[in-house]
């Protein structure tokens, strides 16, 4: 089975990310690759810390309620 990184599909670049059992199957998967993985993480931090709240001292209340919306979307996502 072939694993792709969808945002290098859809800039139109090379996609295959690698391969995982079964080997044989001409199914494919999504993933991301390293390229994009670090653009994703560089964009999740940079608006951890420009969204701030009234009240707050700290960017964990930020962070707890940005990664909750995330795993709330993921699991609406995978249903």
């Amino acid at each position: 089975m072939k694993i792709i990184c969808s945002w290098c599909r859809q800039a139109g670049t090379p996609e295959l990310v690698g391969e995982k059992a079964p080997l044989d199957a001409a199914r494919e998967t999504h993933g991301i690759c390293v390229v994009h993985r670090h653009d994703v993480e560089a964009r999740w931090q940079a608006s951890i810390h420009t969204v701030s709240r009234p009240g707050v001292s700290t960017g964990l209340y930020n962070s707890l309620f940005r990664w909750t919306g995330l795993l709330n979307l993921t699991k609406k996502m995978r249903s």
